[in-house]
């Protein structure tokens, strides 16, 4: 089934075209909460997964800019959260790893691995906590060879490095022989369970939760709490009715995915959103629409639709 449901985020360097951006998007089935991603699926508590893209990441002429995300979901039980692992990759079509991570809870270690000139090689390690419950891993890709490893938010990735003719600070460049744009296929496993999948410049978060949990959650894995290796900008999040749990019906902040003319459309957009679960309204894509006017008077309009009056009224905002 299709499980997306929310707002989108697009992965990129703050300094290029790819600057992070956002489009509200939603799911069929109202258990889990996704921005605008391409497939958002249940695993059913398989142990292993893959997924290769319908269309290559090299292609800008589809997807306008580089930025994508890769979002695994499973689940520790008492049993095995003390002897678990998990394995992800990024592989060309070839099968050539561009980027992957190992977990292993026994040892609470991660390492992560690229390829060099000589075959597989470690890139970076370090410490991580594996706890009973809900898990979830994000590989967010910037660029290229500026992409990370987030890990139930914490980041999996270390280190900076100054670019550019303004001098700016960016995540180190991850030196694999095969840089993101030629990946195609990505791929997890563990010894624990599987949940749940999705793919490309967005979003989630785990289901049932109100908008400001909603909040808290990925902010939790945003660039406020994890700097430059946050998998997105917190200020694009799901903006709630002051004092309340519901959704605001018009979110206004949103900005385009692939679907806009150009990697170079920065225009925002705006979307119908239920109150109460944030998804779009009809699961119906014409419902978010270009913001053209400066007050988004044609967004309030649109989505009289979803507006509930008496929830509104329960906000504490003057």
């Amino acid at each position: 089934p299709d499980l997306s449901s929310g707002i989108n985020a697009e992965y990129g360097d703050s300094q290029s075209i790819s600057t992070m951006k956002f489009l509200l998007v939603v799911a069929l089935i109202p258990l889990a909460g996704a921005l605008n991603c391409e497939v958002d699926k249940a695993l059913d508590g398989v142990q292993e997964y893959s997924y290769t893209l319908d269309v290559a990441p090299s292609d800008l002429d589809y997807w306008k800019t580089y930025g994508l995300s890769f979002q695994v979901y499973g689940n520790f039980t008492a049993d095995n959260v003390n002897s678990a692992t998990v394995e992800a990759g990024y592989y060309t079509e070839e099968g050539d790893l561009v980027y992957s991570v190992s977990i292993d809870c026994s040892a609470a270690t991660w390492t992560s691995y690229i390829t060099e000139n000589t075959g597989k090689a470690v890139f970076q390690s370090g410490s991580v906590t594996c706890t009973e419950g809900t898990w979830d891993l994000w590989l967010k890709v910037s660029q290229p060879y500026r992409m990370n490893w987030i890990f139930n938010a914490a980041a999996l990735q270390s280190g900076t490095e100054t670019v550019g003719y303004r001098s700016k600070t960016r995540p180190i460049k991850v030196n694999t022989k095969y840089g993101a744009h030629k990946a195609r296929t990505f791929t997890v496993s563990t010894t624990s369970s599987l949940d749940r999948f999705s793919f490309g410049k967005c979003m989630t978060w785990p289901g049932g939760l109100t908008c400001p949990d909603a909040r808290a959650w990925t902010g939790a894995r945003s660039t406020t709490s994890l700097g430059l290796f946050g998998a997105y900008d917190t200020i694009f999040g799901a903006t709630c009715v002051d004092g309340t749990n519901y959704y605001q019906n018009v979110q206004a902040q949103v900005l385009p995915d692939e679907t806009r003319t150009s990697g170079l459309d920065m225009r925002k957009f705006c979307c119908c959103v239920d109150m109460t679960t944030g998804l779009l309204y009809n699961n119906d894509r014409n419902y978010c629409i270009v913001r053209s006017s400066y007050n988004g008077e044609e967004c309030s309009e649109m989505c009289e639709v979803t507006f509930e009056a008496d929830k509104f009224a329960e906000g504490t905002a003057p």
